[in-house]
């Protein structure tokens, strides 16, 4: 009976010594939180268990919203994952730090980037340069091209990086991406070229640059509509003129019988009005 005692006795001392799984979760969080990149590797070679959630998200959450690069790097490299974006390591890098710009974060991204992350997809088919189009980041989209980038690589939609940045009115990234063998009259599954989309953003210096380099002016969708029937209808006064000046086409009618004229009637669109009158709309 002594003897059961002792080790009774041994057992919980011993448990004592050695911290719970929660405890050493907990551990991981303040030394992430501290920037305590010796604590965070010794963590991972010991444990492996990065993905784990907190209130405030997984480990690598905090270490992003904490701004503790080198910890993010780390777990990254640890298969770490976010628990709020589900994307592919770069992805999220990107991602995650667009809002601090190129300046501040463009270290983490070049660390991140090599030929085979630049091309990983996350579930909807985007890969790292649709997200570094859409930043605004020219340096990344130069970087993610230099590593092998796809510049023509469309995610489930048919969006393209290219689409993406017209979208999003980022003429530089436009032009590089055009430079670098982008075709800049792909159609998506709903027949939208950048054309279109830029247009539709009312970014006047993307469809500029867009026309310059030949896109399609009389592109349809897959309903009928043409880059000079949403300008007209949505009022762009500037760019209907633009797309006038390209070579337009006003008589062009979309599958319920719409022509740029009459969305711009129903619109009361006087001076759009006029200027498709001029060019023989009727």
């Amino acid at each position: 009976m002594k003897k059961l005692w002792i080790i009774m006795l041994i057992a919980l001392l011993l448990g004592g010594c050695f911290p719970s799984k929660e405890e050493k979760r907990q551990q991981l969080i303040q030394a992430i939180q501290k920037g305590d990149i010796q604590a965070v590797k010794q963590y991972i070679a010991e444990e492996k268990d990065v993905n784990f959630k907190t209130k405030n998200g997984s480990p690598l959450d905090i270490a992003m919203q904490q701004n503790k690069k080198q910890v993010a790097l780390e777990l990254l490299q640890a298969g770490a994952k976010s628990a709020y974006m589900p994307l592919p390591p770069l992805s999220f890098v990107i991602v995650a730090t667009s809002s601090q710009g190129a300046e501040q974060n463009g270290e983490l991204v070049e660390k991140m980037a090599n030929q085979r992350t630049a091309k990983e997809r996350d579930r909807d088919g985007n890969t790292p340069l649709h997200y570094a189009a859409g930043s605004g980041e020219l340096e990344w989209v130069r970087l993610l091209y230099q590593q092998g980038a796809d510049v023509n690589a469309a995610n489930q939609s048919g969006t393209t990086p290219l689409m993406v940045a017209a979208q999003s009115g980022q003429t530089e990234i436009v032009q590089f991406l055009h430079e670098h063998g982008a075709d800049i009259n792909h159609a998506d599954k709903e027949g939208e070229t950048a054309l279109f989309q830029a247009v539709a953003g009312n970014y006047l210096e993307t469809v500029r640059y867009l026309l310059k380099a030949r896109a399609d002016v009389n592109a349809k969708t897959k309903i009928g509509k043409t880059a000079l029937m949403i300008a007209a209808e949505y009022g762009y006064e500037p760019l209907v003129s633009l797309l006038l000046d390209h070579g337009a086409d006003v008589r062009v009618k979309d599958q319920t019988g719409n022509t740029a004229l009459s969305l711009a009637t129903y619109w009361h669109h006087e001076k759009i009005i006029q200027q498709l009158k001029r060019k023989g709309a009727q």
